[in-house]
């Protein structure tokens, strides 16, 4: 049985739950358990009632490129099928890539858009075994951090339609990467999924 409470204290902002992650990718990927992929995403909405979110496609240029410390990370806009934004990340550089996701982040929530922010979402491919007898290899996952919550939590979809996912593969993730010392998300009824990720 998984714990799924943790001692951790909560994070007091996004960098402070989100840079853990790079420790996270460390620890599972020497033990063969995630490889990253290249690619994350930032998921935000647009109301109309703030500027610099509805030009946001216009400052991404500025958020990630100007400035001491920016990065190479390459970028698109997509929609999903339900209407929310997405700025898609790229970067071989993982830590580049959590550096951006950050960035961009902090960029809208200090533009008055904190309200708009839904979750940033990383990628990678899980290898291992489920209960000790079923073996996963490069199986597609996703680490979900969700703004509202400063927690993260995997999403393993096995299909397009809602309700499709692997639980098990979701619960040995989430109990390695607790480990590691990633703020898991401790209510399961908040680990929502998102299927339809446009990468």
């Amino acid at each position: 049985m998984f714990r799924i409470f943790t001692s951790h204290k909560s994070p007091k902002n996004d960098w402070e739950a989100i840079e853990p992650i790079l420790r996270t990718e460390k620890v599972l990927r020497e033990k063969g358990e995630i490889t990253p992929a290249r690619r994350a995403g930032v998921i935000y909405r647009v109301n109309g009632a703030n500027a610099f979110i509805d030009n946001l496609p216009n400052e991404i240029d500025s958020i990630l490129y100007d400035g001491a410390g920016s990065t190479k990370t390459s970028y698109q806009l997509k929609d999903d099928s339900v209407g929310m934004k997405w700025i898609v990340l790229e970067d071989g550089n993982f830590q580049d890539l959590v550096s951006s996701v950050y960035t961009v982040g902090n960029s809208i929530s200090s533009n008055g858009g904190k309200n708009n922010l839904i979750a940033a979402v990383f990628e990678f491919y899980f290898s291992g075994e489920i209960n000790g007898k079923t073996k996963k290899l490069g199986l597609r996952t996703y680490c979900i951090y969700r703004y509202d919550r400063r927690a993260f939590y995997p999403f393993v979809p096995t299909g397009d339609k809602e309700g499709d996912r692997d639980r098990a593969s979701e619960a040995v993730l989430a109990n390695d990467m607790r480990k590691s010392g990633l703020n898991i998300e401790t209510a399961l009824t908040e680990w929502m999924g998102l299927w339809g990720i446009p990468f």
